[in-house]
C-alpha cells in the first residue's frame, strides 16, 4: 500500500520538508499496524528500523528484574520511538507497547542514512527531536526528585487532556499504568486521585477522569 504523504508529514523527522521531498522519501517508508496491547519493540533487542507512531498511542517503558514497569514516555502524533538505539547501533533501551490500535511508519537504518545525505534539512529536524527528548528526560528526572506524587499525577492528567484536545482519545491509562508513568505504586495513585476529587479538581468515573478545575491541577503541578 502506498504511503500517505499527508500522514508522513506528521512524523517528527519530516514536518519541515517540502512535498516533493516527502514524495521521494515515502518510497523508503513502510507501515505496520498493531492492535491494542501488542508489544512492538523489546528492551535489549536490536532493531534495524526506526518507527514513528503515526496514529494511536504507544508507551515506551523499562522493566525491572522483578517485572515492574516504568513508563518513560508516550509516543503519538508522529513521535519517534527508538531513535537512541538506531543511531547508536545498540540494543533498544526501552520496550514499546500499543495502548490502542496503532499505525507505525518504519524506515530502515540504512535508508535513513541515505536520506540524511540527500536531504540536509532532515538532519536539522533530527537534532531538534533529540533536543526535545533530552529536555523531556531532564524534566522527568527533576520531577521525580523534586515533585510529590500528586504534582506528577496532575501533570499527567493535564497532558492526557491535551492529547484528547489534539484529536486523540486521551491517555486511557489504568491506575497501574499511571503509577508506572510517574514512578510510584497503584495504591498511592488511587489515594491521590481521591484527594484531587475532594479538591474538586477532577471527577472520577468508570475508567475516566474528567477535569473540573484546571487551575487547581496547575497549582498542584506548579505551573
Amino acid at each position: 500500500m502506498p504511503i500517505d504523504t499527508a500522514y508522513l508529514k506528521t512524523a517528527c523527522y519530516f514536518r519541515n520538508l517540502p512535498p516533493d521531498s516527502l514524495a521521494e522519501i515515502s518510497k523508503y517508508v513502510f507501515e505496520k499496524r498493531f492492535p491494542a496491547g501488542e508489544t512492538i519493540l523489546w528492551e535489549g533487542r536490536k532493531d534495524d528500523a526506526l518507527y514513528f507512531a503515526i496514529s494511536g498511542l504507544v508507551k515506551l517503558y523499562a522493566t525491572s528484574p522483578d517485572g515492574r514497569e516504568f513508563v518513560v514516555r508516550l509516543a503519538y502524533g508522529g513521535d519517534s520511538t527508538n531513535d537512541e538505539a538506531i543511531f547508536s547501533g545498540e540494543p533498544n533501551l526501552l520496550s514499546a507497547r500499543s495502548m490502542s490500535q496503532v499505525l507505525l511508519y518504519g524506515l530502515l537504518k540504512e535508508d535513513l542514512e541515505k536520506l540524511r545525505r540527500a536531504y540536509p534539512l532532515l538532519n536539522e529536524s533530527i537534532e531538534k527531536v533529540f533536543a526535545d527528548h533530552e529536555r523531556y528526560l531532564v524534566r522527568l528526572s527533576t520531577e521525580l526528585v523534586f515533585k510529590n506524587v500528586t504534582g506528577r499525577l496532575a501533570r499527567l492528567i493535564l497532558e492526557g487532556e491535551q492529547l484528547r484536545t489534539n484529536g486523540g482519545k486521551g491517555l486511557g491509562m489504568t491506575q497501574q499504568e499511571m503509577a508506572s508513568m510517574i514512578g510510584t505504586v497503584r495504591e498511592i495513585v488511587s489515594r491521590s486521585l481521591r484527594e484531587m476529587e475532594l479538591m474538586n479538581a477532577i471527577t472520577l468515573g468508570h475508567n475516566q477522569i474528567t477535569i473540573t478545575n484546571r487551575q487547581v491541577l496547575q497549582q498542584l503541578v506548579g505551573v
